[in-house]
């Protein structure tokens, strides 16, 4: 069998598969810090040296952030590495997931960041300590389960 077809068959590809919920988790990250900095996929674009339709397959997960590209947007959107990972699941769950979950389409997130309040919200979330963001994570952890 030729080498090259065997490694084509061996990697993962998004489309015949869908997003890895990694990939998906990442992208949903990469929209939710550009919106909280008021930026554009245009200009994230340009400050990363690619295509802003780069960013939007980024965002949707249907591409992945290889890790020089995602340093480049944890500099451009001033977060931390660890905030594009925050809140996934352990690696085990994630292996086991048959399916990923359902991607949620950027666009169903638009009205979030057009409230003032949702906004300042996220950029105080953003700006707080890897420690603090996990306290005010438990906490509303803590308050929904109570609620429901």
């Amino acid at each position: 069998m030729d080498p090259k077809r065997t490694e084509q068959k061996q990697r993962r590809t998004i489309i015949a598969e869908g997003a890895h919920p990694v990939d998906a988790h990442v992208g949903q990250r990469i929209f939710a810090a550009r919106q909280a900095k008021g930026m554009s996929q245009k200009i994230l674009a340009a400050r990363l040296g690619i295509t802003f339709q780069q960013i939007q397959k980024y965002e949707k997960g249907k591409n992945r952030v290889s890790a020089s590209v995602l340093y480049g947007i944890m500099c451009a959107l001033d977060v931390p590495a660890t905030y594009f990972f925050d809140g996934l699941a352990a690696p085990d769950k994630l292996a086991l997931q048959a399916d990923p979950p359902p991607m949620r389409k950027p666009k169903a997130m638009e009205p979030l960041f057009r409230a003032q309040e949702n906004v300042n919200l996220l950029q105080n979330y953003l700006a707080s300590s890897s420690a603090v963001r996990k306290a005010v994570r438990s906490l509303l952890s803590l308050v929904a389960k109570e609620e429901t």
